[in-house]
């Protein structure tokens, strides 16, 4: 007969199989704007179901049982107030995992994961399996989901921008390219640190609805241009950068995207890739965003140092310098080889 299994590892491993329970609580938790209806002061339960539209004894049995993780607390007579744990909730905090929490539960993102087996069977992304469409083609159709994938890029829950311009050094430059920016998020944290650099937004027109009130002020600095980064970069800048867009890509797509780079460049340009770099004893975290890359996009995924040199070097650039920042993102700086292999 085999040996008993230690108890203590059995119930780590019971608790990982019903952990999307808790993640599911969670984002109804943010849905719902708990962190944000609790202040300095605890609340009845049932004035927060009737502010929220919750029924009260569900909401009561929801919050006890994140209470048993940490997560706000309740005492015997229904009274709700934060932990150090719930205040990541509000959407003040800073950083804030509400638009994690939202982001983890709508609708289309629980479907592929509730379908990763498809992916392992087939090796396609079970997100296109059920929606019949690529993920950004079904939230350019579902503006609500998109809302949240947006706010949940601007709100990284890993304080990705303000890492980043706290690890690198822009003082140099004049101009920037936020190559598929978004709303502008990251762009507005450099600009906010360095006064005198200008930039420049390139997105579809969908994705960016929402720069001008996430740049406000900065807009003087900033053009925001509509565009296909497969079809067209802005030329002769000093920095472009890529965030968080190559892992949505497989190895052709970026081949493409960072030859485009390549033409647009100077041979004094530099070329920042933002994204999860994936070592052998690296954060749990980042197999996980590989994971997600698998089942929504084909052919995405989260990349080593070396296979982004590769990649690099097909497109005609040089090797990546690896810059850590405090968060799970690295810098991986790059410029342009002597000779284009394109």
């Amino acid at each position: 007969m085999p040996e008993p299994n230690p108890p203590e590892l059995f119930g780590d491993v019971a608790f990982l199989i019903r952990a999307y329970q808790l993640s599911q609580m969670l984002s109804v938790a943010a849905a719902l704007d708990l962190a944000d209806r609790i202040h300095d002061h605890p609340r009845p339960v049932n004035e927060l179901a009737a502010e929220c539209g919750a029924h009260p004894a569900m909401l009561l049995r929801m919050i006890r049982t994140l209470a048993a993780f940490g997560i706000f607390s309740v005492d015997a007579g229904g009274a709700v107030q934060h932990t150090a744990r719930s205040r990541l909730l509000r959407r003040d905090a800073v950083p804030t995992l509400h638009h994690a929490a939202r982001y983890r539960g709508m609708p289309s993102d629980w479907a592929a994961w509730a379908n990763l087996e498809h992916t392992i069977r087939s090796g396609e992304p079970s997100f296109e399996a059920i929606f019949g469409v690529a993920n950004f083609e079904y939230l350019n159709q579902h503006p609500e989901q998109a809302e949240l994938f947006n706010r949940f890029m601007q709100h990284s829950p890993d304080d990705r921008q303000n890492a980043v311009v706290e690890a690198y050094d822009f003082s140099a430059a004049r101009t920037i390219v936020d190559v598929g920016g978004g709303n502008g998020a990251f762009l507005a944290a450099v600009l906010a640190r360095n006064p005198d650099l200008r930039g420049v937004l390139l997105d579809e027109q969908s994705a960016l609805e929402q720069a001008p009130a996430v740049l406000g002020p900065l807009t003087a600095r900033c053009a925001i241009e509509p565009g296909n980064f497969f079809a067209h970069i802005p030329e002769r800048r000093d920095i472009y950068v890529l965030s968080q867009i190559l892992h949505d890509w497989n190895d052709e797509h970026c081949l493409q995207m960072l030859a485009n780079c390549r033409i647009a460049m100077r041979p004094d340009s530099r070329l920042l890739v933002i994204e999860r770099v994936l070592t052998e004893d690296g954060d749990p975290a980042n197999y996980l965003s590989d994971m997600e890359m698998m089942v929504l996009f084909p052919g995405a995924k989260e990349r080593s140092l070396d296979e982004y040199s590769r990649i690099f070097a097909a497109a005609g650039l040089n090797p990546g310098r690896l810059i850590r920042t405090r968060s799970p993102f690295s810098i991986i700086e790059t410029t342009p080889s002597p000779v284009q292999r394109f």
